[in-house]
């Protein structure tokens, strides 16, 4: 194997390795989600069942959507860089299939990144509504 051709397949080795890492970051994130869901399903059960107090002890679910949205947003943020890429190296070559298909990758990559930012912020603000409500003492019983 000539050096030249050697060099582009470790660097290929290094963006799938990277990939991976990202992907196991989203994976991550994911079972943060599955947690804080499953910790939300268990307080509306105890609370079902008189016991409030017990619902109330149970870890705040705020904080682990937070971390979990943080880190898809970042991991995302990483795709959306390679798609990027992707689309520079397509457009340096002649191939009309790999450049349509890297811009319809770097749009899908955008929009997902943008959904995932929009529900960041709309968590975000709802959480600050939420304590501002329960300092004002003007929560809905």
């Amino acid at each position: 194997m000539e050096e030249e051709q050697e060099k582009t397949l470790c660097a290929q080795l290094g963006v799938v390795d990277d990939s991976l890492f990202f992907l196991l970051l989203i994976i991550a994130a994911t079972l943060l989600s599955f947690w804080s869901v499953s910790l939300q399903r268990k307080g509306l059960c105890l609370t079902i069942q008189g016991e409030t107090e017990t619902a109330g002890q149970l870890p705040p679910i705020y904080p682990i959507r937070h971390k979990a949205s943080a880190i898809i947003v970042g991991a995302l943020g990483f795709f959306l860089c390679l798609a990027l890429r992707t689309l520079e190296e397509a457009e340096e070559g002649g191939d009309c299939v790999a450049k349509r298909s890297a811009r319809s990758n770097l749009w899908a990559s955008l929009f997902v990144l943008l959904a995932a930012m929009l529900r960041y912020q709309d968590l975000d603000f709802v959480e600050r509504c939420q304590a501002s409500l329960e300092e004002e003492d003007t929560l809905p019983d």
